[in-house]
């Protein structure tokens, strides 16, 4: 059975996490639209190798996208890192490292939330100054050589798992557990929120960069488009559908009092399906951009 999503009563749970609660599935839902809307332009109307700078600027010349993109930012933010606050509530016990670890996520979160407004607010559009570390392009290849290696961590930790899965099964073993959907459902919920935290963070720093070198900023955008990186791109994909059709799911068994439970398995089964068949047509087109 999956873990519980009913809403913490005030008497047991206080205030606060009655707040977090409701505070997770409003924006969420208002990220389905921002955040899925977001992917659609980038990865489907376009691909990430095309989003340069000439392309978000003049995107920004219309105020209403540098809303978007600021509401985008705030909601992804808090709600992304008040999700690992979870994780870290979950798996950190002693009260002075947790207390650390939800400093720096709160700390994150205030400097990151400052980086991306005054990028926002503040980027002259109508400047033809590439910034004052245009001519820098060693901060690009840090940024490409970062990339690579978490690509490289994220595929070697992926084959060793479905490694370790295949012997378990070989010796007649059981790989982790044969759990119910709900209990998969929640894995995946964690695991795909955490990899888009990780990437809203780097697009944030790399939305800066438009300020401070135009050129960095093309040659990271460019660099999107690496066959090495592919992989990696059309998994993010994936996880941003998959994190917003499973909030959506978790809403239903949450407030649909008849249904919820009682189709919380065909739902997260149509759910994934979904997912798969959302993402197929923007891993074609990246793929078809890079070859």
């Amino acid at each position: 059975m999956a873990v519980s999503t009913l809403r913490p009563q005030p008497h047991r749970a206080g205030i606060l996490n009655l707040f977090n609660w409701y505070y997770l599935r409003i924006s969420g839902l208002a990220l389905v639209v921002l955040a899925l809307g977001h992917i659609f332009i980038t990865h489907y109307l376009n691909v990430p190798a095309e989003t340069t700078s000439d392309f978000v600027l003049e995107r920004w010349r219309n105020p209403l996208w540098r809303t978007f993109d600021w509401l985008l930012l705030i909601l992804a933010l808090t709600h992304g890192l008040q999700g690992l606050q979870l994780s870290v509530d979950d798996y950190l016990h002693r009260a002075g490292l947790r207390t650390a670890a939800q400093t720096v996520v709160w700390s994150t979160a205030l400097v990151f939330f400052a980086l991306g407004s005054i990028t926002i607010f503040t980027l002259n559009v109508d400047s033809d100054d590439p910034g004052p570390l245009n001519d820098q392009m060693w901060i690009a290849k840090v940024i490409d050589g970062s990339l690579v290696l978490v690509a490289i961590v994220t595929y070697v930790s992926a084959l060793l798992f479905l490694v370790w899965v295949a012997s378990t099964l070989l010796r007649g073993g059981t790989p982790i557990y044969w759990g119910d959907a709900g209990q998969y459902a929640w894995v995946l919920h964690r695991a795909t929120g955490i990899g888009v935290v990780f990437f809203l963070l780097v697009h944030i720093v790399d939305i800066a960069l438009i300020g401070l070198g135009r050129d960095i900023y093309n040659e990271t955008v460019e660099f999107y488009a690496t066959p090495f990186l592919i992989p990696m791109e059309i998994a993010l994909v994936g996880a941003v559908i998959y994190h917003a059709l499973n909030g959506i799911r978790i809403i239903l068994i949450d407030f649909w009092r008849v249904g919820g439970t009682r189709y919380e398995r065909p739902l997260f089964y149509a759910m994934f399906a979904l997912t798969i068949l959302l993402t197929i047509p923007s891993g074609i087109l990246i793929i078809a951009h890079a070859f």
